[in-house]
């Protein structure tokens, strides 16, 4: 039984970890983020952390993993079955990537941070593109187009495109609107 409560409780903490590493990375940019670093914005010890992960590449890991899946569920919940298929496409871009947008935007080290995603996370960025495809091309089947796979596969592109344009906020928004507008265009 202790064993199931330490599990329960170190799952407690690793999440802890990976939501003050957040801003451990925002403020440090990858490379400069020191273990101690984490653990200072996590509240712990060095030598505890390092009892809940073995280095920075998994730290970083549990951080992607955590907010990708936060990601997809929100954009799930955001797209409803039978909503209008512009909005939905709009809320569901928006509540998986601007999130996402506004932590690049407050780091300085953003571009540095995506790097280091791109080779430490590839497989995590890869799976979690496939659900969300696969939640747009399941709500445009839905919404009768028949062209709804290849659809779903060109805006989870333009959906990416958006997110890493560095753009302002207002306009990241009103471009999302835009390419969702063009969905309900038919």
């Amino acid at each position: 039984m202790s064993s199931v409560l330490s599990n329960t409780a170190d799952e407690a903490r690793r999440t802890r970890v990976a939501a003050a590493a957040i801003a451990a990375f925002s403020r440090h940019g990858y490379r400069r983020c020191t273990m101690a670093d984490i653990a200072d914005a996590a509240g712990m010890s060095r030598p505890a952390l390092y009892l809940l992960f073995p280095g920075k590449e998994v730290v970083f890991r549990a951080v992607a993993e955590s907010l990708l899946a936060d990601a997809a569920d929100a954009a799930e919940q955001a797209w409803p079955e039978g909503c209008d298929p512009a909005q939905g496409l709009a809320a569901a871009i928006l509540a998986k990537d601007l999130p996402i947008h506004r932590l690049c935007q407050a780091s300085a080290h953003a571009d540095e941070i995506l790097s280091v995603a791109a080779s430490l996370t590839a497989d995590l960025h890869q799976a979690s593109a496939a659900r969300f495809e696969a939640l747009l091309a399941a709500r445009l089947t839905a919404a009768g187009r028949a062209d709804a796979a290849g659809l779903a596969r060109m805006l989870v592109a333009a959906a990416t495109g958006l997110k890493h344009a560095s753009l302002s906020e207002t306009d990241y928004i009103a471009d999302v609107h835009r390419l969702a507008g063009l969905v309900g265009a038919n």
